[in-house]
């Protein structure tokens, strides 16, 4: 293959971000003990819908709705602003989020944490690791079994929690 055609392949790589992937209740449920159940929770980032009616299984009723998650104009009164974010744009999102001033929780890689871009947050920020991997949905796929390919963190900021960063520990089925 030549540099020519190495380009072009990354060229459109870049045009066709394949980012509307949903959070699967499992994910949802290990981040319950760290918001209160009358937190109202915001996730701006739509894609299908699919994790609003994973949080009302859960027994929330968020603000998710198919508008522009970067128009100001459109931020509604929240407590806590919890998604999965589109990962061709973490930075920008991670900057949307601090710049309202209100806690959040946004799911991205575990790569995230040697980016460089994130050294400028990195004391505004703490995380949470699973342990394991998440699997997510994707519209009009089929469900899988099988976890992603790349290990998660939820990346968070005025959370109040212990430590700067939490590895949950799997609970143990009964």
């Amino acid at each position: 293959m030549n540099n020519r055609s190495l380009l072009n392949m990354k060229t459109k790589s870049k045009i066709f971000k394949d980012d509307d992937y949903s959070t699967k209740i499992e994910t949802l449920e290990d981040i319950l003990p760290f918001i209160k159940k009358d937190d109202k929770i915001y996730d701006p980032f739509y894609c299908d819908g699919y994790v609003k009616n994973q949080w009302k299984t859960l027994g929330f009723d968020i603000i998710h709705e198919k508008v522009d998650a970067f128009d100001l104009g459109l931020v509604p009164d929240y407590d806590i602003m919890i998604s999965n974010i589109p990962f061709s744009c973490k930075e920008k999102c991670v900057k949307h989020a601090l710049d309202l001033g209100k806690p959040f929780m946004l799911i991205m890689p575990m790569s995230v944490l040697g980016s460089r871009w994130i050294v400028k947050y990195w004391d505004e920020l703490q995380f949470i690791a699973p342990d394991g991997r998440y699997s997510y949905h994707k519209p009009n796929y089929s469900e899988r079994k099988s976890a992603s390919w790349f290990d998660s963190v939820w990346v968070c900021h005025n959370m109040n929690l212990p430590e700067k960063i939490i590895k949950l520990k799997k609970q143990k089925k009964k």
